[in-house]
C-alpha cells in the first residue's frame, strides 16, 4: 500500500467500522432488552409472580416499555432485531443474534485497524514535512513526491486486532451469561 492509498484506506476502514458497529450495537441492545422483557412475561395472564419476583418483573416490564416509548427512532430495530429464545440452543433467532453480536466486534476491529493506519500515516506525513525542511536547508534537491514514492505501508489486517475481535466477545458474553443467570432469564 502506498502513502497516498494509506490515507484513503485508513479513513475508509474507520467509516466502514463505525457503519458496521453502530447498527450491530443497537440491534444487540434491543435484542437483549426484548429477551429480558420476554422471559419475565412468560405466563401472559397478568400475574407477575410472588414477592420480590413480582417487583422485579413489573420493574423490567415498565423499563422495557419506557425504553420503547422514548426511542421511536429505533422502531426499525424494535421490529426487526432477532430476539433469542434462550441463550443456549440452536435456532434461527439465536444464530441471527450471535452473527449480529459478532459483527459488533468486527466493526470495532475494523475501526481500530483504520485508526492504526491513520496514526502511522499522520506520523509519516509529519516526518516527510520535517525531511522537506531539512532538504530545503541542504538544497540537495529531493522533492516531496520522491520521498512519498519511497514509502510503502505494511498491511494491517482486520484479524490482527486480537483483543477486540477474539477476547472481548468471550468476556462480554460470559458477563452477560452470569448476569442473565442471576436475573433468572436462563435456567
Amino acid at each position: 500500500m502506498t502513502y497516498q492509498q494509506a490515507g484513503y484506506v485508513a479513513v475508509a476502514k474507520r467509516i466502514l467500522g463505525w457503519i458496521i458497529f453502530v447498527p450491530s450495537l443497537l440491534s444487540t441492545f434491543v435484542s437483549v432488552v426484548n429477551l429480558i422483557a420476554g422471559q419475565h412475561d412468560v405466563k401472559g395472564d397478568g400475574v407477575s409472580g410472588d414477592g420480590i419476583n413480582a417487583v422485579l418483573n413489573d420493574f423490567l416490564r415498565m423499563m422495557t416499555e419506557m425504553i420503547k416509548f422514548n426511542t421511536p427512532f429505533l422502531d426499525f430495530f424494535w421490529k426487526h432485531s432477532p430476539t433469542p429464545d434462550r441463550l443456549i440452543g440452536i435456532t434461527g433467532e439465536n444464530i441471527s443474534f450471535l452473527v449480529i453480536y459478532i459483527l459488533m466486534f468486527v466493526g470495532l476491529a475494523m475501526s481500530a485497524s483504520g485508526l492504526r493506519i491513520y496514526r502511522q500515516f499522520k506520523f509519516i506525513k509529519e516526518r516527510i514535512e520535517d525531511q522537506m525542511l531539512l532538504e530545503l536547508a541542504k538544497e540537495s534537491g529531493i522533492t516531496k513526491e520522491q520521498l512519498e514514492a519511497k514509502i510503502k505501508f505494511p498491511r494491517h489486517s482486520l484479524f490482527s486486532q486480537i483483543f477486540i475481535l477474539y477476547i472481548s466477545p468471550i468476556i462480554i458474553g460470559a458477563i452477560a451469561y452470569f448476569l442473565f443467570k442471576f436475573l433468572g432469564v436462563i435456567m
